[in-house]
């Protein structure tokens, strides 16, 4: 397959593909890697010595003329074989050792493919196998015998000629689009280049390649009580992607942005092995606390804000009005709080009064052990034996009932027009329970330029959580890599000593939406939008890992019904609805008698 990439084995892919161009001063649109992740040597190499012998720029335009869509992958695919019989020709009188490279590409192509299971098969395109394998086993002298005649054609099709310059060569990739493919690209108009348009061309066969400046953290200013006249939806431009040419300005960036990681370098390198993996190889984590250090530092700075370029200095001005937004969104929380004291305070009691009466019932089938009340025959031998008197049973109390709640907050752009809402609502929930002496962490999350950004905004035993105050929307939200990485930190948590029953309680419009593609699956030359169903599939996922694990995980919806099959997809039967602060307490206490009958 052949993707972005840029973290780990990537700086190997892209020193062939520079060794192989003769060139070392452009960034490589492609890089080659196996279903199972390794590089893919010997296409890299011919990536590189595409660059070497033919016009990079017309080629490059081609495919960017060609666009997306599964078809398209499709014949990109197949023209890539076309492109590698004519490189390797080309190069093979002064390369002799291809050849043998190229016999073991072919026999890691069957290698890799018989290991797939059927499931990974039902997700490739046949028409691509085909070809691949009709390469692949020519190149081994195999008769391949299950493909059809038209796919035979093809295949023929596809050995071009050495000889070929690079005007041969597109005439005969246009021939094969309109025949095979019913593609006929005349008919389009011609992509704007770009400069340098070679580096951008090729960015339409796999979603991910964009201007630095592309994906910017925006605070925009919503009704932010729940106005769905007004509601966000973000939208993939494939014309662009979510991150840098250089990871190091991306990193830079969120930490401009968002401020330093809570977790040290090496906790992060531990993080992200465990986590950033399979559909999410491509990503990262950040960790950070409510930022108050840098709406100080900032607020006397003049209002000018550059959101257009992203050298250090205009990254500084804009972190400097994010922060003034923020701190904006921090007032509009606080002014709706205190609009609204005496319902969210009704709200409170309500739900506290719920949350009491829920427990204790709870609690009655959970009896703790004691040295008076109700013997236990399995355990009087304890008496004796350890000498130790707790061999009886009682009621255990409220206060001693061993429960931890975790609530995640979407804070992506699509909540811009709740914020008041959503931080009233995580603030009745976590105070409700704190009240019932049940320690509640409330953290929220957003993802940009490739990053999942969790962001604490409350800890466990914080009674009062002003720091809810601090929540705001911007950015996209990565829910399935979100969920993963909070079931490590539980699992975690669990591992060093933090005893008792977890559950963990989304407040979503149960819409997953990134700017980063999904890595490309098994068998998968392309990668895919993180949107739609690939997006709530791997949102359930997460939530099957969370409940594996015995952490009871449902959700409370707030948002459209067209969203609605999103919800019952990702979290089952463990979500409730909410359309106002009236609902809250009889919604989350229903959510909780669900989760509590499971545990």
């Amino acid at each position: 397959m052949i993707k972005q990439h840029y973290s780990g084995s990537a700086r190997r892919s892209m020193n062939i593909i520079w060794n192989a161009a003769g060139s070392y001063d452009f960034d490589p649109p492609f890089l080659a890697f196996f279903p199972n992740g390794q590089p893919d040597d010997y296409l890299n190499m011919i990536i590189g010595l595409s660059v070497k012998w033919l016009d990079f720029p017309r080629i490059t335009d081609f495919f960017e003329r060609l666009g997306t869509g599964s078809t398209r992958d499709e014949a990109s695919s197949v023209l890539w074989l076309g492109i590698e019989n004519c490189i390797y020709g080309r190069e093979l009188p002064e390369r002799p050792r291809i050849e043998q490279m190229r016999v073991h590409r072919a026999e890691d192509f069957f290698r890799v493919n018989g290991m797939l299971s059927e499931q990974q098969m039902s997700f490739m395109s046949m028409k691509v196998y085909d070809q691949e394998e009709a390469r692949w086993g020519g190149v081994l002298g195999r008769r391949v015998l299950d493909i059809g005649p038209n796919a035979r054609k093809l295949a023929r099709e596809l050995e071009f000629d050495p000889s070929w310059d690079t005007d041969a060569l597109l005439v005969k990739m246009h021939e094969i689009l309109k025949v095979y493919f019913r593609i006929n690209l005349s008919d389009q108009p011609p992509a704007r280049r770009r400069s340098p348009g070679w580096r951008q061309a090729l960015s339409r066969l796999l979603p991910g390649r964009e201007d630095a400046e592309a994906d910017l953290l925006v605070l925009r200013r919503g009704s932010g009580s729940g106005d769905r006249k007004g509601s966000v939806h973000l939208t993939h431009d494939r014309g662009l992607t979510p991150v840098s040419r250089d990871a190091r300005k991306d990193m830079e960036y969120i930490r401009t942005v968002f401020g330093p990681c809570m977790y040290s370098d090496a906790e992060m390198r531990i993080l992200e092995s465990s986590l950033c993996v399979e559909n999410d190889r491509s990503c990262r984590l950040w960790f950070i606390g409510e930022p108050k250090a840098v709406r100080t530092e900032t607020q006397s700075q003049p209002e000018t804000a550059d959101r257009k370029t992203p050298s250090a200095g205009n990254q500084e001005r804009e972190a400097q009005q994010l922060a003034r937004d923020r701190e904006l969104q921090r007032k509009r929380n606080e002014k709706y709080y205190q609009d609204h004291i005496f319902r969210i305070t009704e709200s409170i009691r309500n739900l506290t009064a719920q949350t009491e009466a829920i427990f204790r019932a709870y609690l009655q089938a959970l009896p703790s052990a004691s040295a008076h009340g109700t013997l236990n025959g399995s355990k009087v031998w304890r008496l004796p034996v350890l000498d130790d008197p707790k061999v009886f049973e009682t009621d255990s109390d409220l206060a001693e009932a061993d429960l931890r709640v975790d609530l995640l907050l979407d804070a992506s752009q699509s909540r811009m027009n709740s914020q008041e809402l959503i931080c009233t609502q995580a603030l009745v929930i976590s105070r409700s329970l704190e009240n019932c002496h049940i320690p509640v962490r409330v953290t929220a999350f957003r993802s940009l330029r490739g990053y999942t950004v969790l962001e604490r905004l409350k800890e466990y035993g914080d009674k009062r959580g002003r720091g809810l105050f601090g929540y705001y929307a911007g950015g996209w939200n990565r829910d399935g890599l979100c969920l993963k990485t909070m079931d490590y930190l539980l699992e975690d948590e669990k591992k060093q000593g933090m005893s008792g029953r977890r559950i963990l309680l989304v407040l979503t419009d149960a819409h997953p939406n990134d700017s980063l593609p999904l890595a490309p699956g098994p068998g998968r030359m392309f990668s895919r939008e993180y949107e739609g169903d690939q997006a709530v599939e791997d949102a359930q996922r997460a939530v099957r890992l969370l409940r594996s694990h015995k952490i009871r995980c449902g959700a409370i919806y707030y948002g459209s019904t067209s969203h609605l099959d999103n919800v019952h997809q990702i979290y089952g039967h463990q979500y409730v609805r909410i359309r106002s602060l009236n609902q809250l307490a009889d919604g989350v206490g229903e959510l909780l008698q669900m989760n509590l009958r499971e545990i």
